[in-house]
């Protein structure tokens, strides 16, 4: 870098002008270009930030960013300072590193990337570390300084091969593990779990999530062989929902002998329940579960963007949720039928290209009764040709709408207020639609 960062915006251009791997999956998955040293090494150059902090560790194909939320919510209404590192982010970065809820701001991040720029510059040119490598460091470094005790570090993809991995945490924990970014971690349920396994440390604790594919015995060998602790969410814990809407379930749950007799959890579907399970024996394993009060509190308002989150728009009744692959959008169709009511469901559906399609598809259009398919804003590699010629093949009155905001009116337009608008399909859908509807409350639509 040639001067000093002012502006937030000339700080969002130097974070990405180096190698994004969210972006840009054209590098080969390994560790050349996949590694922890080079974090490890920035780290050691910043002075070892990550020294002093509890580090709980996250990795999972879904239900990861709902196990860091209740987490985060949890230690938050119990009193304690703790610091989330999350990902993708929705609209802005600064919500990727954040304290007891509340983002990095933009001069902390302008402060961070100013003094992180000297390190940096001592790497050599075919080594430089990459965009997330250098948020992971700058989490760490906010965090430390922020006087954090507990940090919660969601993996961005894998597990072996991830920046967060340079940790030695208090805890590990593996969320449900299904078929997603196989052209990196592997083309079978056992090579993908192999890869979200290389985050258990040696003598350290795991606890591991349900799972929809028979993959225990995967962390159950690697478990032995790291001599760590392994503790299973479904054989210690169980739940019984008393009743399910769309403000989210009221349940009845057991976590390892410690019973719940009514909790609300403010999110939707039973998929929910069980990453609240897994974060609440998360926290019992490490003796950080609060007591009864506390949990009840900290479940009954936890928030989470684009995860089935309901939103109005134009005298419409909107349904987010960033599903993008086969499995999501199979929990996702469970949970919209079990849990909303309507007369007629909208589908808005925007697919990356890599991603299984006619997976994604078919769960989608099984409770939807018109598909409109629109294109993801990202830089990222799309086909959605491709992918509306498949929706076609499913769903021949599909239509194809490429810009996300015409593809919402035309969902408006053609529904009436008993009905349901759900967008899905990745991130980089979501995440514009939602910011079409944030601007649309703003000015008043």
């Amino acid at each position: 870098m040639d001067k000093t960062i002012h502006t937030i915006d000339e700080a969002l251009d130097y974070l990405y002008s180096f190698i994004n791997y969210e972006t840009d999956s054209s590098f080969a998955y390994g560790a050349t270009n996949y590694n922890v040293e080079r974090t490890v090494r920035l780290l050691d150059l910043s002075g070892h930030p990550e020294k002093g902090l509890e580090i709980i560790h996250v990795a999972g194909t879904k239900g990861k960013g709902s196990v860091c939320a209740v987490l985060d919510a949890v230690l938050s209404a119990a009193g304690v300072l703790t610091g989330v590192f999350t990902s993708p982010h929705i609209e802005r970065v600064n919500e990727r590193i954040a304290v007891n809820g509340v983002p990095i701001s933009d001069e902390s991040i302008i402060d961070l990337l100013n003094e992180l720029d000297g390190p940096i510059n001592t790497f050599p040119a075919d080594s430089v570390p990459t965009t997330f490598e250098i948020l992971t460091v700058m989490a760490v470094l906010y965090f430390s300084r922020k006087s954090v005790r507990y940090c919660i570090l969601e993996t961005g993809m894998g597990g072996r091969f991830d920046s967060t991995n340079f940790c030695n945490p208090l805890v590990s924990v593996i969320t449900s593990i299904s078929y997603d970014h196989m052209d990196k971690l592997g083309k079978t349920i056992d090579k993908i779990a192999s890869e979200k396994a290389g985050i258990i440390k040696a003598g350290r604790p795991v606890v591991i999530g349900y799972q929809p594919y028979d993959v225990e015995s995967i962390f159950r060998a690697a478990a032995r062989e790291m001599k760590s602790p392994l503790y299973s969410v479904p054989a210690l814990c169980s739940y019984t929902i008393i009743e399910k809407n769309s403000r989210g379930i009221l349940f009845r749950g057991d976590v390892n002998g410690l019973v719940f007799s009514k909790l609300f959890l403010s999110l939707v579907g039973k998929h929910q329940v069980e990453n609240a399970l897994a974060a609440l024996l998360t926290l019992k394993v490490t003796d950080l579960l609060p007591g009864p009060e506390v949990v009840r509190e900290s479940l009954a308002k936890v928030r989470i963007p684009a995860r089935l989150e309901y939103m109005q728009w134009r005298g419409r009744a909107f349904i987010l949720d960033s599903a993008h692959n086969a499995d999501s959008a199979r929990v996702l169709a469970e949970a919209v039928q079990a849990c909303y009511r309507y007369e007629r469901l909208v589908a808005v559906v925007g697919i990356v290209k890599g991603k299984d399609i006619e997976g994604i598809m078919k769960h989608v259009s099984s409770v939807a009764d018109r598909l409109i398919i629109t294109e993801p804003v990202t830089y990222k590699d799309l086909d959605t040709k491709e992918v509306f010629k498949k929706a076609r093949i499913l769903v021949p009155e599909a239509v194809f709408i490429r810009d996300i905001e015409k593809a919402m009116q035309y969902a408006v337009d053609c529904t009436s207020p008993q009905d349901i608008v759900l967008i899905t399909g990745s991130f980089y859908t979501v995440s514009p639609a939602r910011a079409v509807i944030v601007s649309g409350d703003a000015s008043g639509s």
